[in-house]
């Protein structure tokens, strides 16, 4: 009796070892993982472009000093995007697969 219920422990704990990976989530593909810091970045480049403008309307900042900080801000809004652009287009050339490159 003892030696059955020893028997059905290890079959319980081997067919948890051998089904385990498939209660784990997949592991995201690096595009993706290189995509959500990008985004987040590019919500607030925005964000602070937005109150950047505020600031200025509401007279916080001078000319001077609003046209600095916009086109610094600015500049990093385009890297961004360019980024996220050259990620879609690598994503859009590996669905095309190999016949896409003929």
């Amino acid at each position: 009796m003892m030696a059955e219920a020893g028997l059905v422990a290890l079959a319980c704990a081997a067919a948890v070892f051998v089904l385990s990976p498939l209660w784990r989530p997949a592991p995201p593909p690096a595009q993706d993982a290189e995509r959500e810091p990008l985004l987040a970045a590019h919500e607030a480049v925005y964000r602070a472009l937005r109150d950047l403008d505020l600031d200025h309307e509401t007279g916080k900042l001078t000319d001077g000093d609003y046209a600095a900080l916009r086109a610094g801000y600015q500049a990093e809004a385009v890297a961004v995007l360019r980024r996220l652009d050259a990620l879609a287009i690598s994503e859009r050339d590996a669905s095309a697969g190999p016949e896409g490159a003929n």
